[in-house]
């Protein structure tokens, strides 16, 4: 068998396929929304990847690189990318420039997260991925609880949801733990659930030393704060750690007079303001439990690398945006685009505590891959809306207002906003292509204690049934609920139904959903746990018919999903989302079955993973991001001059007199932007 010096996956035929998975998936995402949507993309993309990498151990994990690759590219499922996107459209020279910016960084982000999941499989040997589940599953559940039971909790008891009018979406900043619209309840809950896991894993050693630890640390801090509010410092030190998230100064457009001040939200949770008594002793005991796992927490394995994660989040979230903006107020506060969500502060704490931990801890080929993955998926981010932008500009009203504008019509009128989805998750693939394709050569093979093209079986080893349940079943699941809603939104479904034949059961729809679905979990767990036991029928005996299976099952469970939730509003406009994404899932079909070959073998390379090599290509890396951001910007002000590439209602400036953050602050009792 002759050795191919360069990776089958980069290719361009495959280069392709990773691309057109993406753009699929994105597309989606786009319908979806947030973090569970962005896991469609990377499933779709790396396993497409793998399967056309020509790396026979890589189709043997194929269930590890969907689990990792959708865990990490839904990270940047939480940030917010339209206000960027409409700050460089925003026709301001200022604006215009910082706008590209942010997108390359939330673009960055994105890609540079969904690097680290889709690298961790490929570098981690088998023993040491399987030691990552316990750890992780300890997070998910923790994460899962706290969404599902404990936030309504909370919620119920500060009585945040008795407030006249109240909604989870337009006024969803009077909730008392709203922070800068961001997750940061679910970054907390990560570290409570790891915390969690390292107790469990110490047996609960010396947990008596935690409860007299976390009762000390509450005592001292009820005690400190009793004790600054008697000595007159109290009101001192919150003045000093509180601004406003506005300007006072400037006239509130909807009324014609000064904003009231206390009408701002602060760089602090709604709670410290409404309950002040309580932040003394939380911090305490914050601070108590934090010295227990610093004293006695052991971390064993690779299970500090979610504790970096969950610390990174916060430490970078309470470093910019809370106490940042106390030193930039008059910019709008240490924020990426005021008012919007600030989750990207946390994010990009977790990619680069994540990245250190890789690199300190014989993973520098992942931290490789996560520079690699930030620097192009930031450049590719922003190329897509600012190749738009020039694709728009024939027969633009704003640009040609004396041309034929009638001629243009259904052009401008177009679904442009999907254009530019699916082309960023095309060029999104790409990039994670490249990567796939390096890593495939640079990269050690590693022996799984498999055969390839039998049915061996390792006795006992369950992360690989959970990795395929957890995508089959969970990611599914977390976008597939969403339909119902949007079914009885439309009165396609009534929002209660009998059951049948027995009049006292009735039950909401997304009951009635939630019990089909654990019917299917239940029976799909089932066969997982029975094909390792005896191997079923239908499962293809060869590892690339296995990962073509779970290529091909979820690619069609979500295309029909999207299909089936926007059915019910469809149409013309829909064409360019539901129908293209249709007849690109026919051709990927295609691709993924006829691509992919079972006898290619590669020449691997010895690259030094040296500080040197990762210093020059970040530095390399951000200096060509800066031309490009340079001649975006620069290309933009020229073409459009001072006039927006869409409507004008969405487009916003950062700067000025103008700016977003001053004109449109989000107000306690007015509808958030």
């Amino acid at each position: 068998m002759e050795l191919q010096k360069k990776a089958p996956g980069l290719h361009m035929s495959s280069c392709f396929l990773v691309a057109l998975s993406l753009s699929i998936g994105w597309g989606i995402r786009g319908n979806f929304g947030h973090e569970t949507g962005a896991m469609i993309a990377g499933v779709l993309a790396v396993v497409a990847g793998v399967l056309v990498s020509g790396r026979f151990d890589w189709r043997q994990r194929v269930g590890y690189f969907a689990l990792f690759a959708g865990l990490g590219w839904g990270f940047g499922g939480s940030i917010a990318y339209m206000y960027p996107i409409s700050f460089a459209g925003s026709g301001h020279a200022p604006s215009v420039w910082y706008g590209f910016f942010s997108i390359v960084l939330v673009g960055g982000l994105w890609a540079g997260m969904g690097g680290v999941g889709t690298a961790l499989p490929a570098v981690m040997v088998r023993e040491r991925m399987r030691g990552l589940f316990a750890p992780l599953c300890f997070v998910l559940f923790a994460m899962a609880l706290g969404r599902i039971a404990v936030e309504p909790v909370l919620n119920s008891v500060l009585q945040s949801r008795t407030l006249a009018g109240y909604d989870a979406t337009w006024t969803r900043h009077a909730d008392p733990l709203y922070w800068f619209d961001a997750d940061w309840l679910a970054a907390v809950f990560a570290l409570c659930g790891i915390c969690a896991y390292d107790l469990w894993e110490r047996r609960f050693a010396k947990v008596w030393l935690l409860g007299l630890l976390g009762a000390c640390g509450a005592a001292l801090g009820l005690l400190l704060q009793q004790g600054l509010r008697l000595a007159g410092w109290e009101n001192r030190i919150a003045q000093m750690l509180t601004v406003p998230l506005g300007d006072t100064t400037v006239i509130n457009p909807e009324t014609g007079l000064l904003f009231d001040p206390t009408e701002f939200l602060t760089n602090w949770p709604c709670f410290f303001v409404d309950y002040p008594q309580h932040v003394g002793w939380l911090a305490g005991l914050c601070l108590g439990i934090g010295l227990y796992f610093l004293v006695c927490g052991r971390w064993r394995g690779d299970a500090k690398l979610f504790l970096y994660m969950a610390l990174g989040w916060l430490g970078a979230f309470l470093l910019m945006p809370v106490l940042g903006t106390i030193f930039l107020q008059s910019w709008g506060g240490f924020r990426l685009m005021p008012p919007r969500s600030d989750d990207w502060a946390g994010i990009l704490g977790v990619f680069i505590a994540t990245s250190i931990y890789c690199w300190r801890n014989e993973l520098k080929a992942v931290t490789w891959a996560a520079c690699l993955s930030f620097v192009m998926g930031g450049i590719a981010f922003a190329t897509v809306p600012f190749v738009r932008s020039l694709v728009r500009l024939p027969g633009h009203p704003f640009r040609n207002p004396g041309g034929n504008l009638a001629y243009w019509q259904h052009f401008q009128s177009a679904n442009w906003h999907s254009v530019m989805e699916q082309g960023q998750g095309f060029v999104y693939g790409i990039v994670i292509a490249v990567v796939l394709g390096l890593l495939a050569t640079r990269v050690p093979f590693m022996q799984d204690g498999r055969t390839l093209g039998t049915r061996n079986r390792l006795r006992g080893d369950w992360t690989e049934s959970f990795a395929v349940g957890f995508v089959l079943l969970g990611i599914t699941l977390l976008n597939a609920y969403k339909c119902v809603e949007t079914w009885v939104k439309s009165n396609c479904m009534p929002a209660t139904m009998k059951a049948p034949l027995i009049q006292s059961i009735e039950l909401p729809a997304i009951a009635w959903f939630g019990l089909v679905w654990i019917a299917l979990s239940i029976a799909g767990i089932a066969l997982l746990c029975v094909h390792r036991r005896r191997p079923l029928a239908f499962i293809p005996e060869s590892w690339l018919g296995r990962g073509q299976l779970l290529y091909l099952v979820f690619l069609w469970a979500m295309v029909l999903m999207n299909f089936f939730r926007a059915v019910t509003q469809f149409s013309e406009g829909r064409l360019i989302t539901e129908w293209v994404i249709f007849i690109n899932a026919c051709l990927a079909t295609f691709l993924v079955c006829f691509l992919p070959r079972e006898d290619a073998a590669l020449l691997l390379v010895e690259p030094k993973w040296s500080g040197r090599l990762l210093w020059r290509s970040w530095g390399i890396g951000l200096l060509v991001a800066g031309v490009f951001i340079s001649l975006y910007s620069v290309a933009t002000v020229w073409a459009y001059q001072d006039k927006t590439w869409g409507h004008p209602s969405g487009c916003h400036k950062r700067f000025g007199e103008e700016a977003q953050w001053r004109i449109h602050p989000i107000l306690k009792h007015g509808k958030h932007s």
